[in-house]
């Protein structure tokens, strides 16, 4: 039949291997670094997309400017006979982040402009802003045509500098999920190594109870055996202290004495020993003592009844002594003999 500790050993050894398909939690890392990457990469297109549209709101506030500084100039002074000299100072010979600038004429179909600085480049819809400009003798057409390498690089920038960002922190995420998974695996081991070491010493208390019961029982024979020769052989078998009083006392006193075993406890055996042989019997008892070795003596005990005839016995005594405290009392057996008197 399995015992509580069997079953409890058999769960834990079941949670070891299911606890070793995770080892060594290498997926905690990889789980970390796929989650940095995604959230880097998600982060960088929102950064690019962010600058590419505050680069073209930038774009788009300077070509308004343009305009507004023309319609300024014009105000302040009206345009020249000659436009392209007048146009020419209006406007810079270079401005930040602009390809090119360009002033066409509606009065007229013509594929010339009236003013154009910068690179020449294609006009491209997708890029380019364009704006009427109505002044009491003219009306024109001002064209803006962005830099799209500024834009891009803008944008390419804002993009480095998240991945890098992002990278940076993921590798330092990834640094820390890998030393606490294996703090975590050592920290494993050495639980698992106790937890072997206590199923070893719960075998080893096992084996321990089963040997403890089997002495138990070979103890409980064993005295039962040593009551049943005692109760076979007849004999009154007794302990006494170092002053000779009853510790111990068999059943048979009842029978021979008519004495009960519980009534003597703590009484002088000499007091049941006839007065004619109570000296004989302290010489017996300090023989017993000195020489080390069994004594034997014939002598009468005293029955309860005083008008019943005392009980002729053969006594045997042997000192007891312990390692510790020494010399500690007597065993005594005392068996039913035929006195011999001179």
């Amino acid at each position: 039949m399995d015992s509580p500790r069997s079953a409890n050993r058999f769960e834990r050894s079941l949670a070891q291997r299911i606890r070793s398909l995770w080892r060594p939690f290498l997926w905690v890392p990889l789980l970390v670094l796929a989650f940095g990457l995604a959230v880097t990469a998600s982060t960088a297109y929102l950064m690019a997309d962010h600058t590419r549209t505050l680069a073209q709101q930038a774009y788009s506030a300077q070509h308004d400017a343009l305009v507004s500084r023309l319609h300024a100039r014009a105000a302040a002074q009206s345009p020249k006979p000659k436009i392209e000299d007048w146009l020419a100072s209006v406007f810079p010979d270079a401005s930040p982040n602009l390809l090119t600038i360009r002033v066409d004429t509606l009065e007229r179909h013509s594929k010339t402009p009236l003013f154009q600085s910068g690179t020449p480049a294609p006009l491209d819809s997708s890029l380019s802003l364009r704006s009427e400009v109505n002044l009491p003798d003219h009306h024109w057409l001002i064209t803006t045509i962005p830099d799209a390498a500024v834009l891009r690089a803008q944008t390419n920038r804002a993009r480095i500098v998240t991945w890098l960002a992002g990278a940076l922190i993921t590798a330092l995420g990834v640094a820390l999920t890998l030393l606490l998974c294996a703090r975590i695996y050592r920290l494993r081991a050495q639980l698992d190594g106790q937890q072997v070491l206590t199923e070893k010493l719960e075998q080893q208390l096992d084996n321990n109870q089963v040997e403890k019961t089997i002495l138990r029982q070979a103890l409980n024979d064993s005295e039962q055996r040593s009551r049943d020769l005692v109760a076979l052989s007849g004999a009154i078998v007794g302990e006494l202290d170092e002053q000779g009083r009853i510790g111990f006392v068999s059943a048979e006193v009842a029978e021979w004495l008519e004495r009960a075993p519980a009534d003597l406890a703590g009484t002088r055996f000499e007091d049941l020993v006839s007065a004619s042989y109570q000296s004989n019997l302290q010489r017996t008892l300090e023989a017993a003592r000195s020489e080390k070795a069994l004594q034997r003596i014939d002598l009468d005990l005293l029955s309860a009844d005083p008008e019943a005839n005392a009980v002729p016995v053969t006594l045997r005594v042997l000192a007891l002594r312990d390692p510790l405290h020494g010399f500690t009392g007597y065993r005594i057996s005392a068996r039913p003999g035929m006195l011999v008197r001179g």
